[in-house]
């Protein structure tokens, strides 16, 4: 009986480790923004992550224009760069 319980709570918790949740505006978040857009070169060379660089280029990179006045850069403005983020 304890099996029955103990199995389902090993699956769940396995499963979690697969693809760790990206937190918005957090680190890994980030570094997938990065990545899909090409931020940075791969090679170390672009703006820092998180600064108003940053945040400037991604905007270009989306909408294939620069913005009028430096981006928010905020929560979010973070949040809408992740709903236009094209899908994995």
């Amino acid at each position: 009986m304890r099996v029955l319980f103990v199995l389902p709570l090993f699956f769940l918790a396995a499963c979690q480790g697969l693809a760790p949740a990206q937190e918005v505006g957090g680190a890994a978040w980030m570094e997938r923004v990065d990545r899909q857009l090409g931020v940075s070169d791969g090679q170390g060379h672009g703006p820092d992550y998180g600064s108003q660089e940053w945040c400037n280029v991604v905007h270009f990179r989306l909408h294939g224009q620069h913005a009028a006045t430096p981006v928010p850069c905020d929560r979010a403005w973070m949040q809408e760069v992740d709903r236009m983020l094209p899908s994995q």
